[in-house]
């Protein structure tokens, strides 16, 4: 459906104020989307993406400034948000021998068996699904684009 229709506005400035609101409302619907998958699951986004980040930190583990810059949210509090983790027994902190100020975070069997079992169900992954790999691709490269002209 049209971002016009979706949201009862017939005209915009320009293309690019358009855009804009494309962007913000297309985030929101997809973040509402994900939310409510993983909330089926007792997480947050945030929380997911915490676990996904350990995940792939594999055997070596991760530390919370580690997991803070890889965070999609970057408002989101990571200590907090691993010692919640640890609470829900998804994660377990574990003191380096040498330097003991150092704290390596590691998926717990619990974590892993959760976080594996919603990558191979593609639960987050399979909102994207109707969209073919070549369309996927430009968006991709689209978006790189655009955010590299943010940052510039």
């Amino acid at each position: 459906m049209r971002l016009e229709d979706e949201i009862k506005q017939s005209s915009f400035k320009s293309e690019q104020s358009k855009l804009i609101v494309n962007l913000i409302y297309t985030s929101n619907r997809l973040k509402e989307q994900i939310t409510a998958r993983l909330k089926e699951n007792g997480l947050t986004m945030q929380q997911y993406n915490v676990l996904r980040i350990v995940r792939g930190a594999g055997e070596t583990g991760s530390t919370t400034s580690e997991i803070r810059e890889r965070l999609l949210d970057k408002m989101s509090d990571a200590s907090r948000m691993v010692d919640r983790l640890v609470s829900m027994d998804l994660l377990e902190k574990v003191r380096d021998k040498e330097d003991r100020r150092i704290v390596f975070i590691y998926l717990t069997s619990k974590g892993s068996k959760l976080v594996n079992d919603l990558v191979e169900r593609e639960e987050v992954e399979s909102l994207a699904a109707g969209m073919d790999e070549k369309k996927a691709q430009q968006l991709n490269e689209l978006l790189d684009c655009f955010r590299s002209d943010l940052c510039s």
